[in-house]
């Protein structure tokens, strides 16, 4: 038999729920979020300490050296401009055939 409502497949029918399903539910949410906590606390206190002494222990005896007075680094160097032919050979010395760096 075809029904003619459109929505029927969409309704839906409430149903009473007794004392000791909703009891239940609530047990099961707060076993499950009590268990949650222990093992995030247990992580906690097993990661936090040697995050602290990782931490101490770089912070005295690792890391970068500061320099007293970081001055600017000047780098000297010559610069010339190559022609096209001179830019063309350069980089053929520079590949090999099969076009890899030597």
């Amino acid at each position: 038999m075809s029904s003619t409502d459109p929505f029927d497949r969409m309704r839906f029918t409430v149903r009473r729920v007794s004392w000791w399903q909703v009891a239940l539910v609530v047990a099961v949410a707060l076993a499950i979020g009590t268990a949650l906590a222990v093992v995030a606390a247990s992580v906690f206190l097993v990661v936090f300490p040697i995050v602290v002494i990782a931490g101490l222990a770089y912070r005295l005896f690792g890391g970068r050296k500061r320099a007293q007075e970081a001055g600017p680094t000047i780098i000297d160097a010559e610069y010339r401009v190559l022609s096209p032919e001179e830019a063309a050979r350069a980089d053929e010395e520079r590949w090999d055939p099969d076009r890899r760096l030597r």
